[in-house]
This record gives C-alpha cells, sequence and structure tokens, in this order.
C-alpha cells in the first residue's frame, strides 16, 4: 500500500502543530550560494523582509503574500499548487517531503526568504518537524536578528549569514547586532559561513571592519569551530533593482588579499544558479 506524505509525517506523533507561517514558494533546486553550491535543496521561501537592499533579487518576496506557490519537485513551468496563507508547519513537511521525493531528490532544506527569521516560532516547529523526518536545514538570513535566531538554531543544521554594509545595502548596519547573531552562530555545533554582497561602490573600511570582526571571533573560538571555521564569502552582486553595475575583479582579489591577512578561509564565490539559469 503506498505511504502519504500525511501518513508519514503523522506517524511521528509530532507535538500539535500551533504556529502559522506565510510563504512565498516551495520547490526542488540546486543551491547556487556560499559553500553549499551544488547541492540539491528543497527551497523554503517565506515572506517579509525589514530591509530594502539596493541589489535585492527577490522583491516578490518582501511583503506578505495572499498566496504561495508549490512545486512539488524542480521548479518547471506552472506550479502544481496554489494555496492561501497562512499555512501550517505540517502542510509544509508535506509539501517538501514530496518535492524532495521522499527525500531521494534531495536531503538538504533550506529556509531563506524574504527574511525567514521574521517567523521564528514557525519556523523553529517546522525545523524540528522536517529534522525528525531526516533532512538537514539550512538557514540562510540577512544576520542581523539574534534574539529570533535564538529560537531557530537548535533546529537547524547550517547557518548562511550575511553582513550588509551599508555602502553596499544603501541602509544603516547595526554593528552590535551584528556581533552578537554571528558570535551566536561561531558558539553553534553548525556549518556556517559569513556572505558579504559586493558592489563596485563597495567602501573598504566598512569591509574591513567586517573583517575584523570575523577575525575576532575567529581567534576566540575553540572545539569545533576552530576546526570548523567560518567561510567569508565575497559574493559580486548580480545586477537587479537599484544596483546595474558588477565589480571589477581587479575590486574583488584587492578584497581577498585584504581579508585573507586575518581569516583562514575567503572565498570569491558568484550566484551559481543565476550564471546556469536557474531559480
Amino acid at each position: 500500500m503506498k505511504v502519504t506524505c500525511k501518513q508519514v509525517v503523522g506517524d511521528l506523533m509530532l507535538p500539535k502543530v500551533s504556529a502559522k507561517g506565510n510563504l512565498s514558494e516551495i520547490y526542488l533546486s540546486l543551491q547556487g550560494e556560499g559553500i553549499w553550491v551544488g547541492i540539491p535543496m528543497v527551497f523554503v521561501r517565506t515572506t517579509g523582509c525589514y530591509r530594502r537592499c539596493r541589489y535585492c533579487d527577490t522583491e516578490f518576496a518582501l511583503v506578505a503574500e495572499k498566496r504561495a506557490r508549490i512545486w512539488l519537485g524542480w521548479r518547471r513551468g506552472e506550479p502544481e499548487l496554489i494555496v492561501d496563507n497562512p499555512v501550517t508547519a505540517q502542510q509544509v513537511a508535506e509539501w517538501v517531503l514530496q518535492a524532495s521525493g521522499q527525500g531521494n531528490l534531495a536531503n538538504w532544506v533550506s529556509f531563506t526568504g524574504g527574511e525567514p527569521l521574521l517567523q521564528a516560532e514557525f519556523l523553529a516547529e517546522l525545523g524540528a518537524m522536517l529534522k525528525r523526518l531526516g533532512f538537514r536545514i539550512l538557514l540562510e538570513t540577512e544576520g542581523g536578528l539574534p534574539d529570533r535566531l535564538e529560537k531557530v538554531l537548535p533546529f537547524v543544521n547550517a547557518v548562511a549569514a550575511d553582513i550588509k554594509l551599508p555602502s553596499t545595502t544603501g541602509e544603516p548596519l547595526n554593528w552590535n547586532e551584528a556581533e552578537r547573531f554571528l558570535r551566536m552562530v561561531a558558539e553553534a555545533p553548525v556549518q556556517a559561513c559569513v556572505k558579504i554582497v559586493v558592489t563596485a561602490d563597495i567602501d573598504e573600511g566598512e569591509f574591513e571592519r567586517a573583517v575584523e570582526l570575523l577575525a575576532q571571533l575567529q581567534t576566540s573560538q575553540s572545539g569545533f569551530r576552530r576546526f570548523c571555521p567560518m567561510a567569508l564569502i565575497l559574493q559580486p552582486v548580480t545586477p537587479a533593482r537599484f544596483v546595474t553595475e558588477t565589480p571589477s575583479m581587479k575590486l574583488l582579489l584587492h578584497l581577498v588579499s585584504l581579508a585573507q591577512q586575518k581569516l583562514v578561509d575567503v572565498r570569491i564565490v558568484p550566484q551559481v544558479h543565476k550564471l546556469v539559469q536557474l531559480p
């Protein structure tokens, strides 16, 4: 007899679902950023973000949407489902199971956005559920909400956090909150990387301040993090929204040279999914 996704979730005897979340979309694709490039993942994209970065490439997810688009597999053509928001964690777990081919096509799930941590309670519940189903969870976040991170961190396996430099985003950065956030990540037993989007007009002083912050975290760590340091990813901006110019390779290599004086793992990684025309 065929076992349905609902039966699989139900058999786990999970606690009663309480939190609901607002989604933009769910689909299967390849991770195109950071240290996980090329890994098949089911992307769970939440809606809502308190930032308005100049280079944002997911403007459609900045505000709440009435409906979410669900692809039950690779994102090709029209979605199989269009559902009303909000949705429950159990519903999302069922869709993730289907989109992943019961885990045969992908065993990673990415929480992305928007800013997923704006729905921390929902993600904590969903993360616990998905981990019990055997999935590994990557949290992709702008890196400035440490209090909300604390609720979700126990239920993820990996974190990709940004440092949003004011010169690149066009918005201020709370450096103290960024430091708190990254320290929490550094002290947790999770895979992690830190991403800085590089624009042609990036401020070198801001960049060096970010590198110094990471260097201080690096030297203060012991145990797991000493053997698994957080990589710094320099991501050349993909033109979007109000940004039309890409940084030169000369600039990127200069920034790498600066960062390598203090950090052990520095990489230039563009948005690979954009290069191969994946969502």
